[in-house]
């Protein structure tokens, strides 16, 4: 049996298995010249590298992109090599329209990027030994089953009749005449309600999954400026057990308010500095229609507070987040399922973190 101890990031979901250290991106560029020479071709390449950064830069969260519009982007751009290797996919010179175009695929070192964005943080010029220290429970669950229930119709329905009796008299030379009508009216009202009961959802929670997640996010938290913690320690506090916080989870769509409450002031007593709480779920395991792949969507969200003066007061979060994932193989599918989601979640808060320079 594996004994190694989960990461105290409560963030129910499978972290990325393995760590990204570069994203492919594609660029590029063109130039129309007048002479065509290599000073046009190099041109035209700048142009391309500056597109393919672009592209890799679009996919920041909103606080990172903030803290590098603000801080670091002429920073960036002036060593896009440090940064950046790439290779020509095609080039074409339009004799015509004397334009030379020229496409690239660039691989950009996440690593480095990161690096930077830690060393302009708050946490990045904080001694090791001075590190915030940062837990938090992240698991990952699977849907394994989901219940539906009929909906149930009540029909009310109000009728009411009459009749109404007209009497008529009348008189001529030759005498008096009594007339009786009768009319019958009927009106009908109907009406009702529907119910419809909540679907009854099992989950389960993958092991596999949190391992992994522990793995990485030490890393993470690490070459933030953290201090990770492992939430065994916490237990000592009066945390919940894993076993306990397991069987919360994936018996109910979210975890018990009165749990993360027991959890969060763990924290507190422990004298933590950061705590973070999350979760993945994978649902909605099909078969796509146009590819014939296996397909997975994974929902993240999570949460990070701040302890101080015995009080935790949130300072980031991520809100339900759905992503999707398609390969040949379910068990795969899942994987990227839960790697799209922690890397976004994870990403996120510490983005927010370093934007408010919170320390």
């Amino acid at each position: 049996m594996r004994t190694k101890s989960i990461l105290l990031l409560v963030l129910v979901v499978s972290f990325f298995a393995t760590t990204s250290f570069a994203a492919e991106v594609r660029g590029t560029g063109f130039v129309d010249y007048k002479w065509f020479n290599d000073e046009v071709k190099e041109e035209a390449l700048q142009k391309a590298k500056l597109d393919a950064w672009e592209q890799f830069t679009k996919k920041f969260p909103r606080a990172r992109m903030s803290t590098y519009q603000k801080l670091l982007k002429t920073q960036f751009l002036n060593n896009l090599d440090d940064y950046m290797s790439f290779r020509i996919e095609g080039e074409k010179r339009d004799k015509k329209k004397d334009r030379y175009f020229v496409a690239i695929r660039a691989e950009i070192n996440d690593m480095a990027v990161d690096e930077v964005f830690t060393r302009n943080s708050a946490m990045g010029s904080t001694d090791y030994m001075d590190a915030s220290d940062f837990g938090s429970l992240f698991l990952a669950r699977v849907q394994t089953s989901q219940k539906n229930y009929d909906a149930r119709r009540v029909d009310v329905t109000r009728s009411e009749s009459s009749s109404v009796i007209e009497e008529t008299t009348g008189s001529s030379d030759s005498g008096s005449v009594d007339a009786v009508n009768t009319k019958d009216m009927n009106v009908k009202e109907s009406g009702g309600s529907t119910t419809r009961k909540r679907a009854q959802t099992n989950y389960e929670i993958n092991e596999d999954y949190n391992y992994s997640l522990a793995d990485v996010v030490s890393e993470r938290l690490g070459d933030a400026g953290y201090a990770p913690l492992e939430y065994d320690e916490l237990t000592d506090c009066g945390a919940p057990f894993i076993e306990e916080v397991y069987e919360e989870f994936k018996g109910n769509a979210k975890m018990n308010s009165r749990m993360i409450k027991t959890i969060r002031n763990s924290a507190i007593d422990c004298g933590w500095s950061y705590f973070g709480m999350g979760e993945v779920t994978l649902t909605g395991h099909r078969v796509d229609d146009s590819s014939g792949l296996r397909a997975v969507d994974s929902n993240v969200s999570y949460n990070v507070w701040r302890i101080s003066d015995g009080r935790a007061r949130k300072v980031a979060s991520v809100r339900n987040t759905t992503f999707t994932a398609m390969h040949e193989n379910e068990i795969a599918a899942e994987q990227e399922a839960v790697i799209k989601a922690a890397d976004f979640a994870l990403n996120t808060v510490i983005a927010k973190l370093q934007e408010k320079e919170v320390h």
